[in-house]
């Protein structure tokens, strides 16, 4: 995703946030300014490979967790902001920018409303932090003042974690209307009415055509607004409440949509995201509570499901052969580089003459089926053809093939990297030269090309909101709510999960690297560096660096 505005805050206000789908991490109150590069806290254990997943089973739906360390029973600590940074020591970073990469003073990562991490019971009372401040089991510090031991708390009890084990981490909805609006608290029946003028059905006042000598062949009807008030001309209304071309962006910008006083905190354009809390009833209609904790009317919103449930192949681990219509085929094999992935709604398998000059068409293929294929290829009339190890060929027309780069130099014995090869638009995973993970991405499509480059991995956040400006006229504003599993490796690049399409192995985001959600997860809880339990977020540092990225065309 390109121009997205992380919106990372440690109370309800938003901070702006630009960029090419780019990171700006916002001031909070507990850390006024800007932290340099982030050290990562050493995680209790190593976590299980999670590709050791019992046969049969997605390796990538599976938590990340030490099976051999005893379950965790002490203490634990939750935010009760939406933003609690984890520091290295008991102290604020300098509030001067030009000081920040000279202070020792780092952020680790931080922590988010909803979720609890293991924590050592007793607070170091410092005067810079009056609640004092809680050293995590995981490393570093969090001040008491965003965060409580106490997890009856009613900022702890009212917040809802993310849920780690399913497709995705929250709930989604999506907006159906342009201008809907989004309030700071239930408005009451005037207010709405007032703030959400469709919901008054203009009212028709007749008179009699015998007192009317201008009366229409309506039978009198003459049309008035709402209490009388006379129809708006177009020019008068808001935006989005006057005619348009459907199919045409709507131009307008996101600090448009704000609004700075009043019950409404910002409107929406109609395809925009949310993440959802839960669903509530008042006097005054339905209503949706989101993680945030602004409220949406839930008649403009609807639940959005995620659109793809594909899911790569973890390596060399024995897993069923399953096209994408769920055929089993020749039971359990271990997969191995190249791997093929169908993409065309209407691929077909081949068979190939002997002299291999010709080819004549078989039967169909399901889209997001994969394939082994034995790394055998032809070109036949500009072409590429490749061929299975069931002895038919894939149409390189068809889908996308593993291909990726040398390893990377410098790189240490098992050292964890990924390929994403944006030609083929495949992502394929390594530990030193062994492949251990492979699947299709969307990368940025044209005009907002994802750039080439080798990298590491930054920042990892469970789930932030993105959004962002158009770039074009052929572009509207956009806005997606807790995106997941995001791990940005370049300023405003990063990998991240896309629950809002399912066209992965075509070029498709604003910039980023898209994958399915359950990719996403996957990928996520096997790169470094690991989050520990109960964080929100986690970043690298010079000690313990991100897992490297290399993406080539």
């Amino acid at each position: 995703m390109r121009n997205p505005r992380l919106l990372l805050t440690a109370s309800l206000a938003v901070a702006a946030f630009a960029g090419a789908c780019s990171e700006q991490k916002p001031p909070t109150p507990q850390d006024p300014g800007q932290a340099g590069p982030v050290a990562a806290p050493t995680v209790a254990g190593k976590p299980q490979d999670p590709r050791a997943t019992p046969s049969g089973t997605s390796a990538a739906a599976a938590p990340v967790t030490d099976a051999g360390a005893p379950a965790y029973d002490g203490p634990y600590i939750a935010a009760t902001v939406m933003q609690a940074i984890v520091l290295s020591d008991m102290e604020w970073p300098p509030s001067d920018p030009k000081k920040q990469n000279d202070s020792k003073v780092v952020r680790l990562g931080y922590l988010r409303h909803g979720a609890k991490a293991p924590v050592i019971a007793t607070p170091h009372k410092k005067s810079n932090c009056n609640e004092g401040w809680y050293e995590l089991v995981a490393g570093g510090f969090v001040c008491g003042k965003y965060a409580t031991t106490d997890l009856n708390h009613p900022k702890v009890k009212g917040s809802r974690p993310p849920d780690l084990g399913a497709i995705t981490p929250y709930t989604y909805g999506a907006n159906t209307t342009n201008g809907t609006p989004i309030y700071r608290q239930v408005p009451s029946r005037e207010e709405r009415l007032k703030t959400e003028p469709w919901l008054a059905k203009p009212k028709v006042k007749k008179t009699s055509p015998d007192d009317n000598p201008y009366a229409s062949d309506d039978g009198g009807a003459s049309e008035v607004g709402d209490a009388g008030a006379p129809v708006a001309h177009d020019d008068n209304k808001p935006w989005y409440m006057r005619e348009t071309d459907a199919s045409a962006p709507v131009q307008i910008t996101l600090d448009e949509l704000r609004e700075a006083d009043g019950p409404v905190a910002r409107r929406m354009v109609k395809g925009f995201y949310l993440s959802l809390d839960r669903m509530f009833k008042s006097d005054n209609g339905n209503w949706w509570r989101l993680n945030d904790g602004l409220i949406a009317p839930a008649d403009r919103v609807y639940v959005a499901k995620p659109r793809s449930e594909f899911r790569g192949l973890w390596l060399d681990v024995a897993s069923p052969r399953m096209d994408a219509a769920g055929d089993g085929g020749d039971g359990a094999k271990k997969w191995h580089l190249p791997i093929g992935f169908i993409t065309s709604q209407y691929a077909h398998k081949f068979s190939m003459a002997q002299n291999k000059k010709k080819v004549a068409r078989g039967g169909a293929l399901h889209r997001q089926t994969i394939l082994q294929l034995t790394g055998e290829t032809v070109t036949i009339d500009g072409t590429e053809y490749f061929e299975t190890d069931e002895g038919w060929w894939m149409r390189g027309t068809d889908g996308a093939i593993t291909e990726p780069a040398a390893a990377p130099e410098k790189l240490a014995p098992g050292e964890k990297w990924i390929d994403v090869n944006l030609k083929r638009q495949t992502l394929v995973a390594f530990e030193g030269d062994h492949a251990v993970f492979a699947t299709i991405v969307s990368s940025g499509r044209q005009g907002h090309e994802t750039p080439p480059g080798s990298f590491r991995i930054r920042d990892k956040h469970v789930a932030a909101t993105m959004d962002g400006d158009a770039d074009t006229v052929s572009d509207g504003p956009y806005s997606i709510q807790d995106v997941p599993y995001i791990q940005y490796f370049s300023g405003s690049y990063a990998l991240h999960g896309a629950f809002w399409h399912d066209e992965f192995g075509h070029t498709k985001s604003h910039g980023c690297v898209n994958l399915s959600p359950w990719d996403a997860r996957a990928v996520f809880n096997w790169t470094e560096p690991q989050l520990p339990e109960g964080w929100h977020g986690v970043s690298s540092t010079h000690s313990k660096p991100g897992t490297r990225v290399v993406l080539h065309y």
